[in-house]
Formats: C-alpha cells, structure tokens, sequence
C-alpha cells in the first residue's frame, strides 16, 4: 500500500538541469534516464519542431523545484479577472501549434517567421498591450518575411565592399557589392565567376578584351546587362557578348532586392 512518503512530485530540479530541468524532473519521476527525453526532445525538435512546442508546454505546466505553482497555473491565477485576454492568447496558441506543423528547421525555416510574430503577439496580447502585440507581429512578420523571401545571406556582411582582384565566388548580405575586374588579366578559356547579394546593388566591371558569358537575376528590381535593361520581379537576363581573343568571363549574378548591372571598363 502506497504511503505518503512513498508518493512523487513531478517538479523541474535545480540541479542536473541542461535547460529549464524538464528532462531531468521526468527523468526522476519516471526513474528514466534523462538522456532519453533529451534525445526524444531534440529529435522531434526536427522532425517538423514538435519537441520545442512539447518541451514549452512542459515547462510551463511542470512547477519548479520549491514552487507551489507551474509557471502556466500563476500567471492564470493572475489574470482570472481578464477572460478576454485568455480567450485571445488561447486562440492564438491554437493557431501556433498549426503553424508548428508546417516548420523545418532544416534545410528551410518554413513557417518559422509566422511562429515568432504569434510568440511576439502572444506575450503582448498576455500582458494586456494588444495594440502592442499587433503592431509587434507585423513587424516581425514583415522582416522576417522579407529576409527570407529574398534568402538574404545576412552572416555575409553588411555594407559596401570593392573588390579588384579574381576570385570564384563573392557575396554580400545587405548592401553594394562592386566587382571592378578592369585591370584584371584573364587567363586562356572560361573563368567562372559567382556573386550573389541579398539586399542591395550587384555591379561588375568587366574588362574589354574578354567575351561575357552572363547568367543574371534579381528577385525584384533590376537587371542591366550592357545595352539591355529588365525590371520588375523575378528578372533575369542571359547575356552572350564575344570579342574572339579566348578568353571567356562567364557570370552568375543574383539579387534577392536591388539591382545588377554588368558593364565593360
């Protein structure tokens, strides 16, 4: 027959914690090692972001070692007296456990960007500034959106950057990126040449005695390719410009938001 002492509290520890002691206070309530949900947790992080919705929900429903209350059953008791503002986090909960199901962390965010401007609202809407949440969400919604509708490589510098000597491959998060191949010597056959800026103007100098071999593109904005000019959305242009002395510029240009331009020196 179970006695009192006999009985267990499932809580989150103090010590042996990796993160808020979810693993470990299951661990100790169900005699499992805590290495096993650690692992269940991680795994279902990425396959489809599962485990950080069920990690969350865990912390917040399981009471800290001390506690009287979960951290979930405090802030309720707090906010008894506002049901609105319970109705409006409790729906958008339910919407963000939708968005989950549609988020990969890898190779693509997905949905992520949504999932965070919901966090931001939720917190918002919670502490009663729902004006605050609103405008918040948009604004994440709308950054976040851009910077992964153009693939912005934003841990690529930002900025302007020249540069006058031959390498195979530059990039450039936000800003300009000049390519002045001009006084650069080319050698016999193609030289392959890769640049690529999230936000903002691609140029590239050529030098006169090379034939081009031109691959552009700007997800908006524009292209400008010698003598021929393209704007608008997902533009691109493929350019084919020969001088017969053997030596071969080939070109592959992309812009998320912005401009490329390719001229002769």
């Amino acid at each position: 027959m179970e006695t009192i002492a006999d009985h267990k509290t499932l809580f989150r520890p103090r010590d042996g914690r990796w993160l808020g002691g979810v693993a470990e206070g299951l661990a100790r309530y169900f005699d499992i090692s805590a290495t096993v949900y650690r692992v269940a947790f991680v795994a279902l992080a990425f396959a489809g972001g599962t485990g950080v919705v069920l990690y969350v929900a865990a912390w917040l429903v399981i009471p800290e070692e001390g506690a009287a209350d979960s951290i979930a059953a405090a802030e309720l008791k707090k906010h008894r007296g506002h049901p609105r503002r319970l109705l409006g986090f409790a729906v958008l909960g339910a919407i963000a456990l939708a968005v989950v199901s549609s988020i990969h962390l890898w190779p693509s965010p997905g949905n992520f960007w949504v999932l965070a401007a919901l966090v931001v609202a939720a917190l918002a809407w919670w502490r009663g500034r729902v004006v605050l949440g609103i405008v918040a969400a948009l604004l994440v919604v709308l950054v976040a959106g851009l910077l992964l509708a153009v693939r912005v490589p934003v841990f690529s510098g930002i900025g302007d950057r020249n540069y006058y000597t031959l390498h195979s491959k530059y990039t450039l998060g936000i800003g300009k990126l000049t390519l002045d191949f001009n006084d650069v010597q080319l050698p016999k056959g193609q030289t392959f040449v890769k640049a690529t800026v999230g936000i903002g103007d691609l140029r590239v100098i050529a030098p006169a005695n090379a034939t081009l071999d031109v691959d552009a593109h700007a997800q908006a904005g524009s292209v400008v390719v010698l003598d021929r000019k393209d704007d608008g959305t997902h533009v691109s242009a493929r350019v084919v410009d020969r001088t017969g002395s053997g030596r071969v510029l080939v070109l592959d240009l992309h812009t998320g938001l912005g401009k490329v331009e390719v001229v002769r020196g």
